[in-house]
């Protein structure tokens, strides 16, 4: 018979990544944890783990399969205590998202926190892709999350809550600031400044530009830096694209690119996980930032 012992087991075993370390963590023989996935494989009626003596632990394709699944249902049962205990029980809600959309929605944020002062908001800011974002969700390793997205059906079941915009900076004295309707190609003979890869929003700003037919190929620099960033752009030397909320051209002296083809807004969209629909103070933050 399958227990909930063996799939909290089980889905630490490969959060910490090895029998070993699981069993370190839960204070457990290796001997024990191994009995608890042995026992669980036939309760399921499959393997789990690759085994190999002397490599890392690898799930199989049913135990990756396995792994979502009962994570969720671990969960699910956190999630009917968290109901028994009471709306108003001490708790805290995971969210996964990006610190610019933490921004935008700043004052929906205060607003809840104000009327649910009982809820520890936790942020786990600049996630990896989507994708991974949303596995995460759907097991139940967050709560929620807040993406940005070219694609709206990219993740299903997420639901709209507004769009950013992106554009092309210059300087004032950059051979293009006397142009009308830039085409992509015509950018991208001129050098840029990227952020650094590890920034999520240079693989945006990358999808966004190859809509345009633009590509930053000639590329001055890498840097997350805005005072270096901006000081290079203002003396003409790149363009680089920014959302357009976090530039003060006045301020900055810089100019925004007339483009012949506009950068297409990006959506910023939410996901919660499946069992979030009985969660009443998860429905709340929602509801204050859709």
């Amino acid at each position: 018979m399958v227990t909930l012992r063996q799939i909290h087991i089980f889905t630490e075993v490969v959060r910490h990544g090895s029998f070993r370390a699981c069993a370190g963590q839960t204070g457990l023989s290796q001997a024990v944890v191994s009995n608890h996935i042995r026992e669980l494989e036939a309760g399921l009626g499959v393997t789990l783990f690759e085994r190999r003596a002397g490599q890392a632990t690898v799930l199989t394709t049913q135990g990756r399969h396995a792994f979502d699944r009962l994570s969720a249902i671990l969960s699910d049962l956190a999630d009917l205590r968290q109901e028994l205990a009471g709306e108003t029980a001490r708790r805290t809600i995971r969210f996964s998202t990006f610190s610019y959309i933490v921004l935008r929605f700043q004052d929906a944020i205060e607003r809840f926190q104000q009327n649910h002062a009982h809820v520890d908001l936790r942020f786990l800011l600049d996630p990896l892709d989507n994708q991974t974002l949303a596995m995460q969700v759907r097991r139940g390793d967050i709560d929620m999350a807040a993406f940005f997205t070219l694609d709206p059906q990219e993740v299903p079941d997420s639901k709209p809550a507004g769009e950013a915009r992106l554009a092309v900076y210059i300087g004032r004295d950059h051979p293009l600031a006397a142009r009308r309707q830039v085409s992509g190609a015509e950018l991208s003979e001129h050098p840029a400044i990227v952020l650094a890869r590890a920034n999520a929003q240079r693989g945006l700003c990358d999808q966004a530009l190859e809509v345009i037919g633009a590509r930053a190929e000639k590329i001055l620099m890498e840097t997350d830096a805005l005072p270096l960033l901006f000081n290079n752009v203002r003396r003409g030397l790149a363009w680089v694209c920014l959302f357009e909320d976090t530039v003060d051209e006045a301020a900055q002296g810089l100019v925004k690119l007339d483009l012949l083809c506009p950068i297409p807004p990006i959506g910023i969209r939410v996901l919660t996980r499946p069992s979030a629909r009985h969660d009443r103070n998860i429905l709340a933050l929602c509801e204050s930032i859709l």
